[in-house]
């Protein structure tokens, strides 16, 4: 038998009562609190009488609520789907709609922001609303709203269960997380009540997170990074504090209020982050930092240093679909620089040409990964899963893998002989100018040291001559005299044929719900100015 990764969180109250679990916005709960109130959730999702695996969508910012929510849906061994708020309304409808969702949680507020969807979503029969409904319109005639104290009134029994799932059942599918759908209409990755409790489990050990922590959870639940991150906090028993993401001085005020030990990052919140001055307090609380989602510039990584000392920067590397592949412990930080480590507990990694065959050290090749955390494929979606979820190469199998499928990631990597692996650039991210092919991620790194730019996009964009031009695009406030610096800069450390043929400043750029820069629109943006000249 194995316990849900919910029953593994709860099981704290009995160690740590009155420790807090979680802080947002003035309020906190203990893992007492905590229990009792996923078990009052979960005993009112019972009234529902809800088909195991049946499908329950999250649709509310990051808050004390959402989180017991989620918990006591996993714990009711439903399929919870999280809705990122930032989403738009025809964004939420594709989801709703393609996961078949039949009931929704939400709030006021998020109600009032996509109910103009809901009457396309015949699947969905009831919405569940955290908070007060007087200001709320009604729904479809075949749609019933209600909140969690209607479902609640008449249960007499909150038994605390400790429900278990069987060995066999491990594979159930527990969450589908979608994509930002910067490439597309968005999918769905169906992650196994397995993937879920493992991946808590393995990232809790190898960053040491223990009771003492007080964690900043920044992230989007709808990020498998975001939820990976509150998971293992309270699975270590952690406090873990919900903020969601305004400014970087925002965050330096919370770290340092909230006597921050453990912060995760993307890209997009280091680079500006790095370059102010961080307080001495947050200095000394913080032990670790982790960064995923994207490759860090190395003058951000510098900068981090700086303000931190390289023993506490953990360098993380994974995607959705396998969500944790490879980590650098900071004790190696100043060793291998530049690497994304090596693999995880529990998974395998392998570099493989396009032939198939196994990459030599130093050789660039595609990164496939097998184990326990590959998910279990894309919702609704047979023929994107075949693409992406494939048997290993014979080279690579052995009793152990031979009968599951691994993910190919699409992303370039290449391994030094000690086996620490480097990030090239994503398959269908690089750009083919003069014959050459060029990882955005050089010059972007290169534009990220200016310290008036604050994020960068390189974009290979179609071009008769040249096959592809190079067209990079800014982040930042400056005016137009950054240009000319920036070229200079660009010319003195670059080869011709890796020089941009256009720079354009951008005061704000466009994100993905997974704060990720959406690079499609950003295309889009360019090719629709090109038009109207």
């Amino acid at each position: 038998m194995q316990n849900t990764i919910s029953n593994q969180i709860l099981h704290r109250s009995d160690l740590q009562s009155d420790h807090i679990a979680l802080r947002h916005q003035g309020q906190c709960l203990s893992y007492a609190e905590l229990s009792q109130r996923v078990h009052y959730y979960a005993a009112a999702l019972r009234k529902l009488n809800l088909n195991p695996g049946e499908h329950i969508a999250l649709h509310a910012n990051k808050g004390i609520d959402s989180v017991c929510a989620l918990l006591a849906s996993l714990l009711c061994k439903l399929t919870v789907v999280p809705l990122n708020p930032l989403l738009k309304p025809a964004q939420m409808q594709h989801i709703l709609i393609d996961a078949g969702i039949t009931v929704l949680i939400s709030n006021q507020a998020g109600l009032q922001h996509i109910q103009t969807c809901l009457a396309h979503c015949t699947n969905l029969k009831r919405v569940i609303l955290s908070d007060d409904m007087a200001q709320t319109r009604p729904l479809s005639a075949n749609q019933e709203l209600l909140t969690w104290d209607d479902l609640s009134s008449s249960i007499t029994d909150q038994t605390q269960s400790t429900e278990t799932i069987e060995a066999s059942s491990s594979q159930m599918i527990a969450m589908i997380l979608y994509t930002s759908g910067s490439t597309g209409a968005p999918k769905g990755v169906m992650l196994s009540h397995s993937n879920l409790s493992i991946g808590a489990t393995v990232v809790k050990d190898y960053l040491q997170l223990t009771d003492t922590d007080r964690i900043l959870a920044l992230l989007p639940l709808s990020f498998d990074y975001g939820l990976n991150q509150v998971l293992s906090g309270l699975l270590a028993g952690a406090e873990v504090v919900l903020m969601d993401y305004l400014l970087p001085r925002d965050v330096l005020t919370t770290l340092e209020k909230q006597a921050i030990s453990v912060l995760a990052g993307v890209p997009s919140l280091w680079n500006p982050l790095a370059k102010l001055d961080w307080p001495k307090a947050v200095q000394q609380q913080l032990r670790i930092i982790t960064n995923s989602g994207g490759a860090l510039s190395d003058s951000t990584l510098a900068r981090l240093e700086e303000q931190l000392s390289s023993d506490k920067i953990v360098l993380m590397y994974g995607l959705t679909e396998a969500f944790r592949a490879s980590y650098l412990p900071p004790a190696e930080f100043s060793t291998h620089r530049g690497s994304i480590g090596r693999a995880i507990p529990q998974t395998e990694l392998f570099v493989v040409k396009p032939d198939g065959e196994a990459c030599k050290p130093g050789e660039i090749g595609e990164l496939v990964q097998a184990g326990a955390l590959v998910s279990l494929g894309y919702w609704n979606q047979a023929e994107a899963t075949a693409a992406v979820f494939k048997p290993l190469p014979l080279w690579a199998q052995n009793e152990q893998n031979r009968t599951q499928l691994a993910v190919w990631s699409g992303d370039q990597v290449q391994q030094d002989e000690e086996g620490y692996l480097y990030f090239i650039g994503r398959k269908d991210a690089m750009i083919k100018s003069s014959g050459y092919r060029i990882s955005p991620d050089e010059i972007e790194s290169l534009a990220c040291a200016h310290h008036l730019v604050e994020l960068a996009c390189a974009l290979g964009i179609e071009d008769a001559a040249l096959g592809q031009s190079i067209v990079l695009y800014i982040q930042t406030a400056a005016d137009n005299e950054l240009n000319k610096d920036l070229e200079k800069e660009l010319k003195r450390c670059l080869p011709n044929y890796m020089q941009p043929k256009q720079i354009i400043r951008l005061q704000q750029f466009p994100m993905t719900s997974n704060a990720k820069i959406d690079r499609n629109q950003l295309h889009s943006m360019f090719c629709n100015s090109t038009k109207k000249h």
